[in-house]
Order: structure tokens, then sequence, then C-alpha cells
């Protein structure tokens, strides 16, 4: 499996998150879990292991996992992570995603704040990944 097809599964599961119940969700979470090591080449690995790690984060909490603020972020986790357009639209997409990630997390219930925030960690790397291969194209 690519990176992009583990991709979309990843945005599947955030897409029916907030109607599946909690055992259907672990299940899937499961299921994404073990997709991870079918990701090839093997250096796609480890930002599908970095996605993985923040949904983790994200629904660790023993409170209902995905309260409105949550799913919010996910929303612009999912949103941000659009792989169209050009690389100047999809940095411009990944910087909205963290600000409105940020937005939302300073509007949450304290209990939800630092969860929140962990989904801007694989936003993030993907930015710097995009941002070093647009500067490497440039100066080519």
């Amino acid at each position: 499996m690519d990176y992009d097809g583990f991709d979309a599964e990843y945005g599947r599961v955030l897409e029916a998150a907030g109607s599946l119940d909690q055992t259907s969700l672990a299940i899937e979470v499961e299921r994404l879990r073990a997709l991870v090591q079918a990701v090839q080449p093997v250096a796609d690995q480890e930002a599908a292991r970095l996605l993985m790690s923040s949904l983790d984060s994200a629904l660790s909490a023993e409170e209902p996992p995905l309260s409105d603020a949550m799913s919010a972020a996910f929303r612009a986790h999912r949103e941000a992570r659009i792989v169209e357009g050009s690389a100047d639209e999809r940095i411009e997409r990944l910087r909205a995603g963290i600000a409105e990630i940020g937005r939302i997390a300073d509007t949450a219930e304290p209990s939800e704040h630092g969860r929140i925030l962990n989904l801007n960690e694989s936003l993030s790397m993907l930015l710097e990944s995009l941002q070093i291969t647009t500067s490497r194209d440039t100066n080519q």
C-alpha cells in the first residue's frame, strides 16, 4: 500500500468517527494501525505512524472521544491534508489548518486542549517536508 492509499483510509475513518460508537471506532483505529506496516516505501511508514500517533493522542481520553471541538479539529485536519493543488496551495492549506486547529483548541474544554493541539504535529511535519521539497525544487 502506498502512503496515499493509507491517507485515504485514514480520512475515511476520520469522516466516520463522529457516527461510530467507541467499539466500532476502536476497531477502525486498529485496522489503520495494521495498515501502517503495509505502507511502502518503508520511508513513508514514518508519516503514517505520525498520523496514527496524532489520532491515538486525540482519542486517548476517558471521556467521550469526539466532542464538537474534537470533531471540528478532525475536519480541519482532514481538509489541511488534501493533496490537490500546487505546492504553494498545499502549503497555505496546511498553514490555515494549523491555525484553525489552534483556534479550536483555544476555545475547547481544558481537558481537550492538548489533544486537539497534538493534531497539529502531523500537519507541521507535512508542512516542513513540503517546504523542504519546494525549496529544493526552486534551487535546482
